[in-house]
């Protein structure tokens, strides 16, 4: 029997092919789960800059209700609590008298920069005089 032809294994070709593919699906499963944690923080800082005009659009409105006028504004560098030091702006404009007499559109935008780019988000209301 002859030892040379009768060896059963893989030739080392043949493992770095292996190992070759191998990294390449890792890479690609490194990729996607970057993609995955990158979405996932869009998606929490657009709920949190959601939050944070839909508090103030219902601080206008209660304001409005009760009788106090308030006036267009920004509120720069806040947190998702509306407190100082977060990344978070947010800009409000108040429109007299439309979309009709006696009536007030409501208009608040958040804005926010992170590594992907600068974000907005804007919710708009009417104040009406049935509302209060």
């Amino acid at each position: 029997m002859n030892l040379l032809t009768n060896k059963k294994g893989f030739t080392i070709l043949e493992v770095f092919i292996a190992i070759t593919l191998l990294a390449v699906g890792m890479m690609a499963l490194a990729t996607l789960q970057s993609s995955g944690i990158r979405g996932n923080d869009l998606g929490n800082r657009t709920t949190q800059a959601l939050a944070l005009a839909q508090d103030k659009l219902e601080e206008i409105i209660n304001a409005d209700a009760i009788g106090q006028a308030i006036a267009a504004g920004t509120d720069n560098n806040i947190d998702e609590t509306g407190s100082a030091g977060g990344i978070f702006s947010r800009s409000w404009t108040i429109q007299n008298d439309t979309p009709a007499p006696d009536e007030q559109t409501l208009d608040i935008t958040v804005t926010w920069n992170d590594i992907i780019g600068q974000h907005n988000v804007t919710v708009s209301g009417v104040i009406t005089s049935d509302s209060y």
